[in-house]
């Protein structure tokens, strides 16, 4: 029985803290300096297992840190859009503290699809068959089975990974862009752990600042993706 490394991508220039972070979604930028620094240590923390496969989201991000990777755990590399984070739409590319209103609206509504993107459920749903395919190939492995990804999807893994509620998935914090995490069977369930072998424990999913639920979310969803159509 192997087990599956969890690995999120690095640093790109859409990363940027506070008030200029903006959203990555489905945008195909590519890792800064940090970013490939950051892929370059998680590769020297990754040389002493045993990985026989990486797979990636097929975003250039990911892509890029697995090539990083690759060269360093001499394994071959399968990219796939399966492991793409969440399709945010029109909203990809904008800075977060500009569209959090909407942000929550989609996160109050699951089943509503972000403006030329798509829904949280149809996220979780393509996310968590592949995720379950990967820990299926990791538990009939020798070896180690490697996976790097987005922050979205790393805040669903827990859900997912220790059969938890989809309505109940964090919506801030995750992992910082770099960082490990380890998936494997302790005792017969799967437990996702950091590479220093802390169990992950998630937040909860709104903070006091964003519970608030505004009315008409089709409405207000409409409104900005019409107003982010205009020249």
């Amino acid at each position: 029985m192997g087990k599956l490394i969890l690995v999120r991508h690095g640093h790109t220039p859409l990363n940027s803290p506070g008030r200029d972070e903006r959203l990555r979604s489905w945008l195909d930028v590519p890792l800064d300096d940090k970013g490939l620094e950051e892929a370059v240590r998680t590769a020297d923390m990754l040389a002493n297992y045993p990985i026989g496969m990486v797979y990636c989201s097929d975003l250039r991000r990911a892509r890029q840190t697995a090539e990083v990777l690759r060269r360093r755990v001499k394994a071959p590399v399968v990219a796939t859009s399966e492991l793409r984070p969440w399709n945010l739409g029109a909203f990809g590319g904008q800075r977060v503290s500009d569209v959090l209103p909407f942000l929550n609206l989609l996160n109050q509504r699951p089943d509503l699809a972000a403006p030329s993107g798509e829904s949280f459920y149809q996220f979780y749903g393509r996310y968590s068959y592949r995720l379950t395919q990967l820990m299926n190939l990791a538990d009939s492995s020798e070896g180690c089975v490697l996976a790097v990804t987005h922050v979205r999807n790393l805040l669903a893994a827990t859900t997912i990974i220790e059969g938890g509620d989809r309505n109940k998935v964090p919506v801030k914090g995750g992992p910082s862009t770099g960082t490990i995490s380890i998936v494997e069977k302790i005792e017969g369930k799967w437990r996702i752990l950091r590479d220093d072998g802390r169990q992950v424990v998630q937040p909860s999913r709104f903070s006091s600042e964003d519970a608030a639920l505004m009315p008409d979310p089709s409405a207000e969803l409409a409104s900005a993706h019409s107003a982010m159509s205009c020249p």
